[in-house]
């Protein structure tokens, strides 16, 4: 069929059926494509804490304006912080400086900064005070904050004459434009997941009884996490459907606290037990825990009781530390214990102790570790 029949065809047909005829447009026979684009501005922040321990803090309090108290150098978002404290600024109370150790070459440092007072157990004692964001450069290298604290508020809440301030310090970096579509990662939930297994039970295949209290866990997820603990009571000479083990050498709360690491891969300490001597036997337990991670190769959790025992030397538990630290070759408890003992306000209140004496008795390179120590102070 010739083009020109074709067409007369067509036309007949559409003749007999008009509204098939649509007419179209040449305007609109074109396809339009849209040309969309995008971008995403990017700011990140990098945040860390600093706890600046302040020792006999009434002392300091007594040295007359003018006179500061510098921390450690601490790193936070690849810059080096300090903190500088003045006990005694002014009639209206005390401050503390965010300082930044900077050279010509870093520039610009944007950050924000948190302080809040602690006491020695790190529990909080005061509202939290926090900057704006300050740009820190080498001509401004310092920004502070007033504590607004009256010395009824010191002698009242401040035990052991000690005071912790933390400082926690957020970095703001450098805003970039990305123009790609990018891809976001979410944050792990990993510990979260897992943890919830541990408090739900849910799958789990061994209990413990431990103090008459009963356990739930998953024997794959503590052999992964500790194949001495599986090997000790899943090994091959047990019984390969037991689903029921009796712990005798742990407290229950022992237990509990090292349970709850296996999951959530963290410790921050034993809450205070009832009792006339609180602080005593959460040392107690945390020293036992200690014990139990290092017998299981939890070299992770070990560190973490031991930090934790080192941050809270006092003159009541200096000596049974130190006595525990040098039994178990804990040599940063120990070096604590010691920095602590050679003070001139602790070893003449403790050295004439029965405590002291035969801790001595038993281990006496001891005495000779801390005559060395003071004679280096």
């Amino acid at each position: 069929m010739t083009s020109e029949k074709r067409n007369s065809v067509l036309e007949s047909f559409l003749r007999c059926f008009p509204y098939l005829a649509i007419p179209v447009s040449p305007s609109k026979s074109r396809l339009t494509v849209e040309n969309v684009t995008s971008s995403m501005i990017t700011t990140e922040e990098a945040t860390g804490s600093h706890l600046f321990k302040i020792k006999g803090h009434s002392v300091q309090k007594l040295t007359g304006r003018g006179h500061f108290l510098k921390s450690a150098t601490f790193k936070v978002g690849g810059y080096n912080w300090y903190l500088m404290y003045y006990p005694n600024e002014d009639d209206c109370g005390n401050s503390i400086y965010l300082c930044l150790k900077s050279s010509q070459k870093e520039g610009n440092v944007r950050a924000s900064w948190t302080f809040t007072v602690l006491d020695r157990n790190e529990r909080q004692l005061s509202q939290s005070r926090t900057s704006d964001i300050v740009t820190f450069n080498s001509r401004l290298n310092r920004v502070g904050l007033r504590c607004h604290t009256s010395p009824a508020f010191w002698s009242w809440y401040l035990k052991d004459d000690c005071v912790v301030l933390k400082c926690t310090v957020t970095v703001v970096k450098e805003s970039f434009v990305d123009s790609s579509n990018p891809i976001v990662m979410p944050p792990s939930k990993v510990q979260q997941q897992l943890g919830h297994l541990l408090r739900t039970g849910y799958e789990a295949d061994v209990n413990f009884e431990v103090d008459g209290e009963i356990f739930g866990g998953h024997k794959c997820i503590i052999h992964a996490r500790s194949p001495v603990f599986s090997e000790t009571y899943f090994g091959l000479t047990k019984e390969k459907f037991d689903t029921k083990i009796r712990i005798k050498e742990m407290k229950a709360p022992v237990f509990k606290a090292l349970l709850h690491f296996i999951y959530n891969d963290s410790f921050s300490g034993f809450k205070k037990m009832k009792g006339n001597d609180e602080t005593q036997d959460s040392g107690l337990l945390t020293q036992e825990l200690m014990v139990v991670a290092d017998r299981y190769g939890l070299e992770r959790l070990r560190i973490m009781c031991e930090k934790i025992l080192s941050h809270g030397v006092d003159i009541n538990n200096v000596v049974s530390l130190l006595s525990f630290a040098q039994s178990h070759s804990y040599n940063h408890l120990k070096a604590s214990s010691l920095k602590f003992l050679a003070s001139p306000d602790t070893f003449g209140a403790v050295v004439e102790t029965e405590q002291f004496q035969y801790l001595v008795r038993c281990h006496p390179l001891i005495l000779k570790e801390l005559l060395e120590k003071r004679d280096c102070n």
